[in-house]
């Protein structure tokens, strides 16, 4: 079990990434900025505050070998196909579901691919992981049954997508965040989760797209 150095719920973590989430997809403010670059400056911010908060305490979390590295892998592929499955199952059930994606894909051409593979997999999908999975469920696995922390951990990370108002991308929010909280659980470690993440967001984005 981690003992943090600084006390207390991370609370201005997760005003810090509401209202980032708030201006990247909410119709007010998201005409007025480019997307991926924005989201590459908020996840600056959350690394910035993800460093201060877990000062002193990265070690045991990104604890790393083969074996890890190769779950994380295998977890994104699962992942992916569940998606894919999933994807096929609502196109033809929920006709509506077609526009609810796309909407979601059509921010693809907002930057090139390679700038999106590199964005995705270098720099966004794993500073999600270290705030989302290394600061707020770590934090609450200390308070919490592991249970309840990871379901905790994965609402709030599914509800900060409601901005969107994209009931889809908050259920994939939920689906992947339990995935993804479930590796640390599991290993204790980031580092399954990190991988999975970078890999899943390039492979639904650039290499294999849904639609």
């Amino acid at each position: 079990m981690l003992s943090f150095s600084v006390a207390g719920f991370p609370f201005g973590g997760l005003v810090l990434a509401a209202t980032w989430w708030f201006v990247l997809f909410s119709p007010w403010t998201a005409p007025q900025q480019g997307f991926w670059w924005s989201m590459a400056i908020a996840q600056a911010t959350l690394l910035g505050y993800s460093l201060w908060f877990l000062r002193g305490q990265w070690r045991p979390l990104l604890r790393n070998n083969p074996r890890l590295v190769l779950l994380g892998i295998a977890s994104a592929l699962l992942l992916y196909g569940l998606f894919w499955v999933g994807h096929a199952v609502l196109v033809a059930w929920i006709p509506e579901a077609v526009q609810m994606v796309g909407s979601v894909y059509a921010r693809r051409e907002h930057a090139p691919a390679w700038a999106l593979a590199m964005l995705l997999g270098l720099w966004i999908g794993p500073i999600e992981e270290v705030f989302w999975r290394g600061v707020v469920q770590s934090y609450l696995q200390q308070k919490l049954s592991s249970g309840a922390a990871l379901l905790g951990t994965t609402l709030l990370y599914s509800l900060i997508h409601i901005w969107s108002g994209n009931p889809l991308l908050m259920l994939a929010a939920f689906i992947a965040g339990l995935g993804w909280g479930a590796l640390l659980l599991w290993t204790g470690s980031l580092v399954p989760s990190i991988v999975s993440h970078a890999l899943w967001d390039v492979l639904m984005f650039v290499l294999l797209p849904l639609q």
